[in-house]
C-alpha cells in the first residue's frame, strides 16, 4: 500500500478513485483513496490540518485554473 509521500500524481490522474477524508479521532484529519476495484490504495493517519489546508488550497486552484481553460478551449474548438 502507498503512502502520501510515495504515490504518483500519474497514479492519480491514471484511474478513477474514491476519496475519502475524515477527522481523525487523535489528530488532523485522515485520506483513504480506493482504486476502481475499491481496494485501498493510500490509507493515510493523522494528516496535520496545515497540511490538508494546504493541499485543499492547491486542489481549488488547479480546478479554478482547469475551469478556466477549459472553457476557452471549448469557445476555440466549438
Amino acid at each position: 500500500m502507498k503512502t502520501i509521500s510515495n504515490v504518483t500524481l500519474y497514479e492519480l490522474m491514471a484511474e478513477d478513485l474514491d476519496i475519502w477524508v475524515s477527522k481523525s479521532k487523535e489528530f488532523g484529519f485522515d485520506l483513504v483513496i480506493q482504486n476502481e476495484e475499491y481496494e485501498t490504495i493510500v490509507d493515510e493517519k493523522e494528516i496535520h490540518p496545515f497540511a490538508m489546508e494546504a493541499y485543499a488550497d492547491m486542489c481549488r486552484r488547479f480546478l479554478c485554473f482547469y475551469d478556466r481553460v477549459k472553457a476557452q478551449s471549448d469557445v476555440e474548438f466549438n
